[in-house]
């Protein structure tokens, strides 16, 4: 299984329009309990205002799972002449 640590910033304490960021991978069978671990000590370290726009979630990836976010792939065309 493969676990991704995702850190959203918000806009605001209502925690809307949340900017979503990769912050670790896990690819092991326990990679969802190393994640949930990790949260209460990232959020704990945030200050007190922080707590309010911003959040930590173990999200996981593959399988049944749809990827968080998945990158467009982009065409750019090059003419070349001889």
């Amino acid at each position: 299984m493969k676990v991704l640590l995702m850190m959203y910033l918000c806009l605001d304490a209502s925690q809307t329009g949340c900017q979503p960021i990769p912050v670790q991978a896990w690819a092991r069978p326990d990679a969802y309990q190393q994640c949930t671990a990790l949260v209460p000590e990232l959020t704990d370290a945030l200050t007190v205002q922080n707590r309010q726009r911003i959040y930590f979630r173990c999200e996981p990836q593959g399988g049944d799972a749809a990827p968080v976010q998945q990158a467009t792939p982009q065409f750019i065309h090059h003419s070349f002449r001889f």
